[in-house]
């Protein structure tokens, strides 16, 4: 975004902002105390003009962007404005306006203060009385992984308080994701402690080669997340596959949210056909509103061998140069956890080879967006404001920040086959915590159907397999973030 660009965002901003001053301030305003109305201001501001700028939806919600009150409180305005279908119902369901961008933000670096434990939530009895917390996995060196717990374990209470369907998000999201200690009450008879910790969960969680009849060697991957970190990472797993020889791979995406563009296509890049890399052909596509479209120009996103990247204030100059396995198809293991960057891959690679997806339909996520902290904002706008209103507005939007949709990815025809709502699997599979097995087990319930397609033995995937032993709790199979699919930089890279 050029300075020209946001100097002129901010004069339409503040004309808007100004004139709201001609109408009857509400009571609720009126009341509040000098600080939080100062807070309002300044935060509406920068809310406003982003959204003005850079949102995929832009011309859709005008009437709402013009009636935006220098007032309103600002993480609700935001959540109100954003783009919605005839009933009301939430087009858009992922920009978010934060007082805590920190943590937002730390979480899709992998940086962050955590237990390092992933769960989904199961009813824990037939009559729905209870609720139970289900881990799907531990990360290494976490204090969940310390504390013994593992896939499968069932965490029936928190601090003695029994998990219902009344009080779980609370209790969860106060205690098991709220940063602190926790006692842990487990089905089996266990209490553990658990205090989080600041650690960088890798994603990279489980890497295995596994012989088959024949044999025949099967690469299999478990990624939780596309940090920027783990793009070295990724490339020396590619390289340990294809020196191992692998005849298939299965990458198992069923726990993954999303994270950072370049990481996404770093992926690509070891999976595509190597004459498609090569040959810098089409990965995808991006779709703007109106002003970005003209502005930026560039939408297209190339295969290629090199590239760069920053992270820890370092650049870091990483090569896919024979990594690439070059396999004529893929095995995707996804859930409706399995979004953003997860399904972007799956789009831009399906033109050139056979992507074969088993599990459950994937999350819908069809957008990027990108993370932009408050106080960044001004920085890039303070010569357009009056003398001292920078310095002014720093103490009052410390810490606030934007995660805006501003484009919608698509394949190299212009195809976005998650939108609207996911990606159907090929095969149907359910996730199944509860099995006894460890990811990468091949007798684990969906790892074992990638398994059985890739021996041939394709009648029984999908069909007769026994269904979980608990059944999860609708919409809340779990409370961490997620759906997160940014770029590292606010232009396209």
């Amino acid at each position: 975004m050029t300075v020209n660009r946001w100097i002129c965002a901010l004069a339409a901003a503040c004309v808007l902002v100004s004139g709201c001053g001609k109408l009857r301030m509400p009571k609720e305003y009126r009341d509040l105390d000098e600080e939080t109305r100062t807070r309002r201001e300044y935060v509406n501001l920068f809310a406003w003009n982003v959204m003005d700028t850079y949102y995929l939806w832009r011309s859709e919600i005008d009437p709402a962007m013009k009636a935006w009150e220098r007032w309103a409180e600002p993480i609700r305005k935001v959540a109100d404005v954003r783009y919605k279908d005839a009933e009301g119902n939430d087009i858009d369901r992922w920009t978010m306006l934060t007082d805590d961008f920190a943590s937002l933000s730390g979480g899709v670096s992998g940086h962050t203060r955590t237990m390092g434990l992933d769960f989904r939530l199961y009813y824990a009895d037939k009559a729905h009385t209870r609720v139970c917390a289900v881990v799907t996995y531990t990360c290494a060196g976490s204090p969940a992984e310390k504390a013994g717990l593992g896939r499968g374990d069932a965490i029936l209470t928190l601090d003695g308080e029994e998990l219902t369907p009344d009080n779980y998000r609370d209790l969860v999201q106060d205690r098991l994701l709220g940063g602190g200690t926790v006692k842990a009450g487990l089905r089996d008879g266990r209490t553990v402690t658990l205090t989080a910790v600041d650690m960088y969960e890798d994603p990279v969680q489980t890497v295995r080669v596994l012989e088959r009849d024949g044999g025949r060697k099967v690469g299999y991957l478990h990624y939780t997340s596309f940090t920027l970190d783990s793009c070295e990472e990724l490339v020396d797993v590619f390289q340990g596959f294809t020196q191992e020889g692998i005849d298939d791979l299965v990458l198992d995406l069923r726990y993954n949210g999303g994270g950072y563009v370049i990481t996404e296509t770093v992926l690509a890049f070891l999976l595509a056909p190597v004459r498609e890399v090569e040959a810098g052909s089409i990965l995808s596509r991006e779709i703007y509103n109106e002003t970005l479209a003209e502005e930026w120009k560039a939408d297209t996103t190339f295969f290629k061998t090199g590239f760069t990247y920053r992270s820890g204030g370092s650049l870091h100059v990483v090569s896919t140069r024979g990594a690439n396995p070059d396999l004529p198809r893929l095995y995707v293991l996804v859930t409706g956890a399995s979004a953003s960057a997860s399904e972007s891959l799956v789009c831009g690679l399906k033109p050139y080879m056979d992507v074969i997806l088993l599990g459950g339909r994937t999350a819908g996520k069809y957008c990027a967006g990108f993370l932009m902290k408050a106080e960044d904002w001004y920085g890039e706008v303070k010569d357009a404001l009056e003398e001292g209103e920078y310095e002014e507005a720093l103490p009052y939007v410390d810490n606030w920040g934007i995660y805006v949709m501003f484009a919608r990815y698509a394949d190299r025809d212009g195809r976005t086959l998650s939108m609207p709502d996911g990606i159907a699997p090929d095969y149907e599979v359910d996730d199944d915590p509860l099995d006894g097995y460890a990811l990468g087990d091949p007798r684990e319930t969906m790892l074992s159907a990638a398994l059985e397609l890739i021996d041939g033995r394709t009648r029984s995937v999908g069909s007769g397999a026994e269904p979980p032993a608990l059944e999860p709790v609708p919409g809340a199979s779990r409370l961490r973030p997620g759906g997160l699919f940014v770029h590292t930089l606010s232009t396209p890279e």
